[in-house]
């Protein structure tokens, strides 16, 4: 079965990075991927989750205050 996964886009790499460190401070299983040529943003790296995962991992980032640009 192919797991579906969701990309959590930043406008900086700065704040994609602590995206990862809070996600993995949470135990949220996450990975810096390069970001799809096809979205748009200031920075060219994502954060990847399992699409099981996305709940979890959005209020990870709600509750640290990490705002992202948007998930695909």
């Amino acid at each position: 079965m192919d797991e579906q996964y969701k990309i959590f886009v930043f406008k900086s790499t700065y704040l994609t990075f602590k995206a990862e460190r809070a996600l993995k401070g949470a135990h949220v299983a996450c990975k810096v991927v390069t970001k799809p040529r096809d979205i748009s943003s200031d920075c060219g790296l994502a954060i990847r989750v399992t699409a099981l995962d996305e709940p979890a991992a959005s209020k990870v980032m709600c509750d640290s205050g990490i705002a992202s640009l948007g998930v695909w």
